[in-house]
This record gives structure tokens, sequence and C-alpha cells, in this order.
């Protein structure tokens, strides 16, 4: 048995095995893993088809085809290989993919880890591959469909082979390394990647492999700098909220938007602010005045409040992209809301999708809000994502317990001053991660200072910890003089 990964909780995979998140042992690949998404994919820079030919570097550009899948990382270790996501969900065993990776596995030098693509392969005649298809591929256990798993190395993060067996930090070479490494692969290959300048090549290989179906978009490479083109996505969603411009008054700063569940819940996707000034005034005029109640409470970036509306206008509006997952590869929460008579009411936060670089398009006058037109679901052809058809039910929170209460007191000249501190155990951390485990709250009240009332608020994940922190302020603030009440 490994010690690099667990199997205590893993399920059957055709006749290999996948094990949840969490289950790579070793910190040191944990951590390698779980870093890339957030420190190199999460620096790519976002381009749609039009920016083809305006923002592109000059010189060569090492162009390969977007492969709708997820991103796993093929691990070899002293003759073992193993899949692992960057939340740690691992894949072994006896799987196809995997069986011939090893065949690959002589060629590499000490522990290598390869970035690369697992989606689900297709014929051509069914059309391109998306992200969809590998869940359902690797649903069923021991009836998954694992002959159709398929991994496409595009980085090589530690390691090498025989030739350049240090990983160089030039792409370039590092990707010369992958092609040596999985050589006359089938399900495991190095990415295709071409070697090309100026934007009409680029283009050629964009009719070649988006407009003929090999690819969602292309990579695009040069001096450092990584470019992700895809085509740009349109989506339908209800307008729920607005904000006030704070540069023009008589326009709004953006759109709050939210999509409908199967079941009629609202979930929220974002946030638009990229349009005309005329729309901008058009929409501050239609919206203004018709503010309802909600007990959810949503900023933009600068802090400023939505103002919350009934659901009465779609809009169209065009992205770069749309992720199920953070840069740390943890799913995105969205939260769920019921539109009623007494307004907007929060249900509770449900894995949902971030949008990139959001304009508005469009009202769609054409369209109304209903489950089809402003359906969820259309975020699904760009990211898969958990539970989407499952309704969503409030949580009823259990109260906070008190852990630890202490009050003191110092008179001087007539005046009273109050330190206060409190430590509480909220226990809905394990039902909503909003919540942290325990909290550290110091009140100072002192009446003949020009801000009498002060307050600090720490969070702690343990008891421990809440203690320490609470020791540490009673040490550094209750000095000589100060009487402890009950």
């Amino acid at each position: 048995m490994s010690s690099l990964f667990s199997v205590a909780t893993a399920r059957p995979l055709g006749k290999g095995t996948q094990s949840p998140a969490g289950s790579l042992l070793d910190s040191e690949l944990a951590t390698m893993v779980r870093n890339y998404k957030r420190v190199v994919a999460g620096s790519y820079r976002a381009l749609v088809q039009d920016e083809l030919s305006t923002h592109l570097p000059h010189g060569t550009l090492l162009v390969s085809p977007k492969i709708d899948g997820e991103l796993w990382f093929m691990i070899f270790d002293e003759g073992e290989v193993f899949l692992s996501s960057p939340t740690g969900r691992v894949v072994s065993g006896d799987v196809p993919l995997l069986v011939e990776a090893k065949a690959a596995a002589a060629k590499v030098r000490g522990r290598t880890v390869v970035a690369g693509e697992l989606f689900a392969a297709k014929p051509p005649t069914q059309g391109r591959t998306r992200v969809g298809d590998l869940a359902a591929v690797m649903g069923g256990e021991d009836k998954a469909q694992v002959e159709r798993m398929a991994f496409f190395a595009f980085d090589l993060m530690l390691g090498g082979d025989a030739e350049t067996p240090v990983r160089s930090v030039v792409y370039g070479e590092r990707h010369e390394v992958l092609k040596r490494i999985f050589a006359g692969g089938k399900r495991v290959q190095a990415i295709k990647t071409e070697s090309v300048s100026g934007s009409e090549k680029v283009l050629a290989l964009w009719n070649e492999w988006v407009e003929g179906g090999k690819g969602e978009g292309l990579v695009l490479r040069a001096d450092g700098l990584v470019f992700k083109a895809k085509p740009s996505i349109t989506i339908d969603a209800a307008v729920i909220g607005y904000t006030d411009s704070s540069d023009d008054p008589e326009g709004v700063g953006a759109l709050l938007l939210a999509l409908l569940r199967d079941d009629g819940q609202f979930q929220v996707i974002g946030s638009c602010g990229n349009m005309p000034v005329e729309e901008r005034h058009a929409f501050k005029r239609a919206l203004s005045g018709k503010e309802i109640a909600s007990n959810f409470r949503y900023a933009n970036s600068k802090g400023a409040l939505y103002r919350f509306v009934k659901p009465e206008t779609v809009i169209e509006f065009k992205v770069t992209d749309v992720q199920g997952e953070d840069s740390s590869g943890d799913q995105i929460n969205r939260m769920v809301l019921e539109h009623g008579e007494r307004g907007w009411t929060t249900v509770r936060e449900m894995p949902g999708a971030s949008i990139l670089h959001p304009v508005f398009v469009r009202i769609r006058d054409d369209k109304s809000v209903n489950p089809t037109d402003i359906r969820v679901a259309q975020v699904l052809e760009r990211c898969q994502i958990e539970n989407l058809g499952k309704r969503a039910e409030r949580v009823v929170l259990p109260p906070s317990a008190l852990v630890r209460r202490e009050v003191y007191v110092k008179e001087a000249k007539g005046q009273k001053s109050v330190r206060k501190l409190v430590v509480w155990q909220t226990n809905k951390d394990g039902l909503d991660r909003s919540f942290p485990g325990f909290v550290v709250h110091w009140t100072d009240y002192s009446p003949g200072r020009k801000d009498p009332l002060q307050r600090e608020v720490r969070v702690a994940p343990s008891l421990g910890e809440a203690q320490r922190i609470a020791d540490e302020i009673i040490a550094e603030n209750v000095k000589k003089g100060w009487d402890r009440h009950a």
C-alpha cells in the first residue's frame, strides 16, 4: 500500500480506485498540487477570439489547444504512478491510462510531477469533449467507463527524464521533456504544441483546433506570459439588485445577477458593471425606487451594498470564462435565495459558478424569469458543478455556547472604565464554512477617551487557540488597578 495517498475511503473506478479529496498524504506533494492552480494556472490572462489579432505580444508563441477537462497531476514516484487533483482526490490502480503511463515510468528520473488535463475521450463525430463528460465516465464505480479516460500533459512541475533530470525554467524545454516521456502514448500524451509567429498563424490554429472541434480554446505562451483564449460565452440572467455609481449619480454602478434552479430557487452568479453610460442611466431610471426587502446582504468590491429589486428583467451578458472552482481548487459556493411576498430570503450557499470579465450585451425582452430562459444549467457546458439540480434546504444552525467571560473595572476621578473578554464556540463551523469555530471578543470602554468604546474581534479554529488568544489579550490589557467582577 502506498504511503503517498490513502485508499481507506476509496470507491471503485473500474478495476482501479478513486479516493476523495484530502487523500493525498504526502505534505510536499499536497502543497505542490494545491498551489499550482493558484500560482500558475490562476495567472493566465483571458482573451476572447476577437482579441487574438490585437492583444498578443510580438515574437514566437507556443500554442496548444485548450482541452475541456479538469486539471489533474500525474505523479511518478519509485515506479508508482497515480493521479491527484488539486484538492487531493486520487485515482490509482488498474485504470487503462495509468497502465499505459507505467510504460513511461522507466523514462523519468526521481519523483516527477506532471500537470495536465484529465478528460473523457470520444469519437470526433460526437463533437469535442466537455468537462461534464469526465464526471459521467468516472461514475458507476466498478462499471465506470475508464477506457475513455485520457490525460494530456502540458507542464512539468518536478523532475524530468535522463536527458533533462531537473526541471527547466524554460517552458519550451519542459514541453520537450514531456514529449520524450509520453512518446507513442494513446491515452496519455504531451499536449500538441505549435511554435508560431504572428496573429495570422494563431488565427489559423484557432480555425483548425477550436472551430474544428478539437478544443474549447487556445493556450498561448510567450516570455513567461500565458494567455487563455476562448470564444466569448453568453448567459441570460435575472437582475435582482443594483448599486449606485460612485462616479455618476444618474447611473447604476453594477447589476446583481441570478439564475434559476430547477425548483424555482434563485442562485447568485455574480455582477455586471461593464456597460455603456446610456444603459447605466436607463437601469437607474428603471430600478430606482423599486427596492424590496432582503435579509441577504451583498457588497461590491468597494463595499457598497446592493439594493434588491423584484426579478423582472432578464439581460444577456458575455464572459470570457465560467469556473466552478477557485484558484486553490476549492468549489465555489453561491447563495441560493427565494423570492416571495416578504422580498428576498436566504436559503443557504450551494456549489455554484464564478464568471470572469462580464460585459453587458442587451436586455432580453423576449425572455422572462422562468427555469427555462434563465436556467442555472447554462453554466454546465463550461464547468462541472455538484448538486446543481438538488433543492437547497435551509440549515438550522445550532446556538453558540459561552466558553469564557471576564469583566474588569477600574474607577478613577469618579468615572468607571470597563474591559470585558468573551469567548464563545459557534457550533456552526461544521455546517457553514463562513463561521469560525471560536470567537474571541474584547471590549474596552473608557469614558474619558476621545473614542470611548473600542472593540477587537479575533477568530480561532480550536479551543486551545482561542484560549491562547484570550490569555494574550488579558496579559496585555489588564494591569495593576483593574478589579475583576463577576
